[in-house]
């Protein structure tokens, strides 16, 4: 397949599988549906992680000056979810640490929870514009004594999506590898794709390390074939990575989806929970999120999702 890949190259050939061809065969039909789209929204005065299908959404427990208000937060769902169907998410919340906010006795108490506003919205989402916002479900939580942090599991089910995606669903489950191993060679991986973008071959970076990664985005975005082509194009040369990639250091191995998918995330107090993938431009520093998976039957890894 030949496709316009942006201004100083004229066309890339890209290999693309069954599934590929099959995703971008439904871009066009898929993006007449009505661009129904779900998120969480949290509002929190306490610290706290948010899994969504096991896949870390948010994490608010760094001190910072804003912990005295109301963390707001939508997670949007169209990086954990496949489908329809019946999900899950966990809350991890942890007392506050000022202490003119928190109790006397440094706990969590049920008039803590109480103060929580956590909805399930369902809305539509036309040219970067946000309508028909609804709440499609409310969730509250009890516990029966002060705590020192808890753990708050929520479900829901989505009905009306009109796309469903393969994702991660088919891919090895990895919790049985050895930790060591595991680790090396997902690092060895990380290290092979911040290589590539250190020597700016992002067109590769893009066109044939993500290319389902996009497709599979762009299905769940509602985009046209033209607006894939066009993402691409974007994401293949709006990036200037040349010798600006950070080295790969300071990173713990998460394993995520119930074993399906590894991600590197960083430890040090500046950039906690960055990915690992990481370049300094003129203005900012920035961070590019990839998670990986193992294809079952395939001995190597792919990026999948971000």
């Amino acid at each position: 397949m030949m496709i316009a890949c942006g201004q100083n190259k004229k066309n890339m050939k890209i290999e693309m599988n069954p599934y590929d061809s099959l995703l971008l065969s439904k871009l066009d039909k898929n993006s007449k549906h009505k661009k129904v789209k779900y998120a969480i929204s949290t509002t929190s005065k306490l610290p706290y992680s948010l899994k969504i299908n096991d896949i870390l959404a948010e994490e608010n427990i760094v001190p910072n000056d804003d912990r005295i208000l109301n963390h707001f937060t939508w997670s949007y769902l169209d990086n954990y979810i496949l489908g329809n169907g019946d999900h899950k998410a966990k809350y991890t919340f942890y007392p506050h640490e000022d202490p003119e906010i928190s109790a006397e006795d440094g706990m969590i108490h049920q008039s803590d929870l109480d103060k929580l506003e956590i909805e399930l919205l369902r809305y539509e989402e036309y040219d970067g514009e946000i309508e028909n916002i609804t709440i499609h479900k409310k969730f509250t939580f009890m516990i029966p004594n002060p705590v020192s942090f808890t753990e708050q599991e929520i479900e829901f089910t989505i009905k009306d999506l009109p796309y469903k995606i393969k994702g991660w669903s088919e891919s090895q489950d990895l919790r049985g590898v050895d930790s060591e191993l595991l680790k090396k060679e997902v690092v060895g991986y990380y290290q092979e794709l911040r290589n590539i973008l250190n020597e700016g071959s992002n067109y590769k970076y893009t066109y044939e390390l993500q290319k389902t990664k996009y497709l599979e985005a762009a299905l769940s975005a509602y985009l046209n074939k033209e607006e894939y082509l066009n993402m691409l194009n974007t994401n293949a040369t709006d990036k200037i990575t040349k010798n600006k990639m950070y080295p790969i250091e300071n990173y713990s191995l998460a394993i995520e989806a119930e074993g399906r998918l590894v991600k590197l995330y960083r430890t040090d107090s500046e950039l906690l929970n960055w990915d690992v993938l990481i370049y300094e431009d003129e203005k900012y520093r920035n961070s590019l999120a990839v998670r990986l998976h193992k294809p079952k039957g395939s001995d190597t890894f792919e990026i999948i999702t971000k």
